[in-house]
């Protein structure tokens, strides 16, 4: 039976290639042997290959293994996330609305979406839906304000106006998922659908995108997907979780296959038509791939681009550049376990995509450039060698060991360990737990998906040092009272560390644990507070002022709700009857005995 199975499973895939093989023998032999020894060279699982060259598929083939512990190899079909690839998917859903009237690209987003909200307010007033598909927002990427966390898309749309930018608007690019989130979710808002619907009904129906899906939990139901793998500082090549990233979807969540993403390469090739049906215009194509703004340096170095130093720029949803002189319109994808590319040749009617199962790589770059070479007749360029190189001497430099400057030797916490426990809170992230156990106190941030365990650096400093994450600082901040009240890390690696307020703990009270507080007490001997029970709520009366109300932060402390900095602070006997009140505020602290009753 199983012979069987691999022999249909055969004649399938011999199948797929009369069907999508179209490169001269030679040249599908080159790129064979280049794929392999990419595989061999990065540890990559599986590379999922897809060529087209004048509005039709070219090539199609799967290498190496989807799934390492079965061997299942990689197939034309094989699912795969293509990350930020689907960026390009926006762009053109929002584009199709724009052909139709239904929005403008230069109106603000605050006309479709009125609950938007940025930082600034200038901004909010003015940022459009064009100025979401091209970076220039004046947002870094605050990625750890949605990776990992559990907020719903409107969720993520309501923490914008918390999140601070690190530019000017429209000054410089950024590269920024959220933005492209809330272009998905404008688009569903429009349509009075979902970013997903829109992208189902009007782009992957008609491109024959049939397994293409949004969602990593279909993606691991299907039978023919790629598992993410990620290699450790050893060498060794791991399963990793999917990330699901629904939440963000418009910015990356697209899986899908090889062969499905042919369909996509020949529409943007062919002005919008595919099998003779216009899927979108020819003018939504220029427009996403006409140059917005310009990419700075980072994104352009040499072993991506061969473009003799010519600048990188990006349009709605692709970065422009090109290659040895050629228009060059390209988008990569990461996410976790996997890396992907897509790119095009407008002006030679070349299409490649290249997805793979292996976190954070460079074979879909390596690939793009050495099919590009082979298919334009020009020199090739050891792409690989030059990569490996590279790797080589980044490998070297993280071995050299650099010593720390900056930490102070000797010091000690002002506190114990306990104290710093407790729960820290930005309205534009995830809350932060810290927990106390034995001498080592430990973070659950955002989406590590274990608490990281942080060691004492130096006075309030503690840090941890994960391979994974990288090292991470926070500071512990101490009020005038002595206690731990605030939190500092950076969340956001292009601004200053972020301050994180102390979540207060409420206890719930019986009414009879309520009653211990009430009665009068008289401030400094002269003013009387008495402070009673309505219904399971403490109220406190000040002669000539409104009555507060009490809410409990910790222990005996209550604040005063509706004025910042003012806490009643009550104290107990050895009996444990509440004798006396203290009144803590910006100003001073004022006590005062509980007095007898009449």
């Amino acid at each position: 039976m199983r012979i069987k199975q691999a022999f249909i499973l055969l004649l399938a895939f011999i199948a797929g290639h009369r069907v999508w093989g179209q490169l001269p023998e030679q040249q599908a032999q080159q790129i064979d042997a280049f794929a392999n020894q990419l595989l061999e060279d990065w540890k990559v699982p599986g590379i999922g290959l897809g060529i087209v060259h004048n509005n039709k598929v070219a090539y199609v083939k799967g290498y190496g293994q989807r799934n390492l512990e079965s061997k299942a190899p990689v197939t034309p079909n094989t699912l795969f996330a293509i990350g930020s690839s689907s960026k390009a998917f926006t762009a053109i859903s929002v584009l199709q609305q724009a052909e139709e009237g239904v929005i403008d690209l230069d109106a603000p987003v605050l006309d479709y979406l009125p609950k938007f909200r940025m930082y600034d307010d200038y901004v909010t007033q003015h940022l459009s839906v064009r100025d979401l598909l091209c970076h220039r927002s004046g947002l870094p990427r605050h990625d750890l304000s949605w990776y990992g966390s559990a907020a719903s898309r409107a969720e993520l749309l309501e923490r914008l106006q918390y999140l601070e930018p690190s530019a000017g608007f429209r000054e410089t690019f950024q590269y920024q998922n959220l933005m492209f989130m809330t272009a998905g979710y404008l688009v569903g808002q429009v349509a009075n659908s979902t970013w997903e619907q829109e992208v189902q009904q009007r782009l992957f129906k008609p491109l024959g995108m049939e397994q293409a899906n949004f969602d990593i939990g279909q993606m691991e139901k299907a039978e023919d997907a790629a598992l993410p793998y990620q290699k450790t500082a050893t060498g060794e090549i791991l399963k990793m979780p999917y990330r699901n990233i629904n939440a963000i979807g418009p910015a990356g969540s697209i899986n899908a296959s090889p062969k499905e993403m042919t369909a996509w390469l020949i529409a943007l090739l062919n002005g919008g038509s595919y099998m003779g049906e216009q899927v979108f215009s020819n003018g939504s194509v220029l427009e996403a791939m006409t140059p917005v703004m310009t990419v700075p340096g980072g994104w352009s170095n040499a072993l991506r681009y061969d473009n003799g130093g010519a600048p990188v720029s990006y349009g709605l949803g692709w970065f422009i550049s090109n290659h040895k002189g050629r228009k060059l319109v390209t988008h990569g994808g990461n996410i976790d376990g996997f890396s992907a590319e897509v790119a095009l040749l407008p002006g030679d009617s070349i299409g490649i995509v290249v997805l793979t199962n292996l976190n954070g790589n460079p074979v879909p770059d390596i690939l793009r450039n050495y099919v590009l070479d082979l298919l334009t007749g020009s020199e090739i360029r050891d792409w690989n060698g030059e990569a490996l190189k590279m790797r080589e001497k980044q490998e070297e430099a993280a071995l050299a060991e650099t010593e720390d400057v900056v930490r102070q030797e000797g010091t000690t916490p002002s506190h114990d360990l306990e104290a710093y426990t407790g729960t820290f809170t930005h309205p534009g992230y995830d809350e932060i737990v810290i927990t106390h156990k034995g001498d080592s106190l430990f973070a659950k941030l955002v989406a590590a998906p274990e608490p990281l365990p942080l060691g004492h650096y130096h006075y309030d400093v503690f840090y941890n040092d994960d391979p994974d994450w990288g090292e991470t600082k926070v500071q512990f901040l101490t009020n005038f009272e002595g206690n731990v009240d605030q939190l500092k890390v950076q969340l956001e690696p292009s601004l200053p560390a972020m301050t994180l307020d102390r979540k207060p703990e409420p206890k719930a009270f019986t009414a009879e644990e309520l009653k211990a507080y009430t009665g009068t007490y008289l401030i400094m001997g002269v003013q009387p507070v008495t402070v009673k029970l309505d219904g399971e709520t403490l109220k406190m009366e000040v002669p000539g002022q409104p009555t507060y109300t009490l809410v409990h932060e910790q222990d005996h402390r209550f604040a005063l709700r509706g004025l910042d900095g003012y806490t009643a602070l009550f104290q107990q006997n050895a009996e444990g009857a509440v004798y006396k009140v203290t009144l803590i505020q910006p100003n001073g602290q004022f006590s005062g005995d509980k007095q007898a009753k009449d």
